[in-house]
């Protein structure tokens, strides 16, 4: 990705804080090549906006308010239907594992809220070349490097239920438990599955509820995880 003075690096900003909103839009605005295009403090205001207006880079809270999408699910979901849009967590949650995940969920990088503001323009002008960034301490305390999945193609991606996906293809799972949890690990909403097979919304609720209970899990960032964990056995 190339931007310049004249032709700047398109940013958006997600968090549901209003002061770490407006610090960090003041603090990129500073820079004659970045530019904020847009400052959101829920997912469905930025993902309305995104439909109309480009963007080249997201800065993005990992937990949100209640009632929003988790960081995984939002990772995915922004991955599959903007596959050239950079990605760059900004997170109090510094934990290795949720950094793991994160990364191997789709962002490009993670900053941690508990560094200096200074090294947060380094590490989006490193995401914006197409390189993972993580701070220094945050590599050295994990295990390996995490990898970015390959660019997912345009359009919400569903996992295959052929069988080649160990946790679609869980044997206490119904046929129709397994098609509600690929379309949820693609990223859909019970809304839009409900849509998708001409079912109603507490229907498709119903069987999503039923399957992560097989799967022993009862949140989707738990159901994303084990996802995760399993591709990797």
């Amino acid at each position: 990705m190339k931007w310049s003075v004249v032709s700047p690096l398109r940013i958006v900003l997600l968090d549901d804080h209003a002061l770490i909103r407006e610090g960090l839009n003041v603090r990129l605005s500073a820079e004659s090549d970045l530019k904020v295009v847009g400052v959101y403090s829920g997912s469905a205001g930025l993902l309305e906006a995104l439909r109309t207006e480009p963007a080249d880079l997201l800065i993005l809270d990992y937990q949100l308010s209640d009632g929003e999408l988790d960081g995984l699910r939002l990772i995915q979901l922004l991955r599959s239907h903007y596959p050239e849009l950079r990605i760059l967590i900004f997170s109090s949650v510094e934990r290795p594992a949720t950094v793991n995940m994160a990364i191997r969920a789709g962002a490009n990088g993670f900053f941690g809220k508990s560094q200096e503001t200074e090294e947060l323009v380094f590490a989006v002008r490193t995401v914006a070349l197409d390189r993972l960034y993580l701070s220094p301490s945050m590599a050295a305390e994990l295990d390996s490097t995490p990898k970015m999945p390959a660019p997912a193609l345009s359009g919400a991606q569903e996992v295959d239920v052929d069988g080649r996906d160990p946790l679609i293809d869980y044997p206490a799972l119904s046929p129709k438990e397994r098609e509600v949890l690929s379309c949820c690990l693609g990223g859909m909403s019970v809304s839009q599955i409900a849509i998708k097979f001409l079912r109603s919304r507490k229907t498709i609720s119903g069987q999503k509820q039923a399957a992560l209970r097989k799967l022993n899990v009862r949140t989707d960032t738990e159901l994303f995880k084990l996802h995760l964990d399993l591709k990797d056995i």
